[in-house]
């Protein structure tokens, strides 16, 4: 058990990763950081960007898009809560220029840093991440 650690990601709508995981890669508030098992225990505030995932058993690995939300690494589990997460192969390239056209229309009716702005900053910077994603497969 010392090799690996119970991960959870979780949406409101759904439990996405359950199990046994080796290795992870965040997009924290201030940079991208990893967790192997046995990581200092920490919280986090997470960004929109790709989180990726090795579970126990799996030679590949798993990635996901993620909206901001927060990482609780504790000795033997990590969750990892988030408002938004596509696996990579559930992303729409199309869907995902639409949403950013969308969110910057919607961002320009209000001044700079006004709180109901947040909304559209958070869609907007998903559906850029959700673009990079898929074009960088490319």
């Amino acid at each position: 058990m010392g090799d690996t650690f119970q991960l959870d990601v979780v949406t409101p709508e759904k439990l996405l990763v359950s199990g046994r995981s080796k290795f992870i890669t965040a997009p924290g508030k201030d940079g991208r950081f990893g967790v192997l098992p046995g990581h200092t225990p920490l919280i986090s505030l997470l960004v929109a960007g790709e989180l990726t995932v090795v579970m126990d058993g799996g030679v590949l690995e798993q990635r996901f898009v993620l909206s901001g939300g927060y990482i609780d690494v504790g000795h033997e589990r990590v969750t990892v809560l988030v408002e938004r997460a596509l696996e990579k192969g559930q992303i729409d390239l199309q869907v995902a220029m639409r949403e950013e056209e969308t969110a910057m229309a919607e961002m320009a009716q209000f001044a700079e840093g006004e709180p109901a702005s947040r909304v559209w900053i958070k869609r907007r910077d998903f559906a850029r991440v959700c673009q990079q994603v898929v074009q960088s497969a490319h």
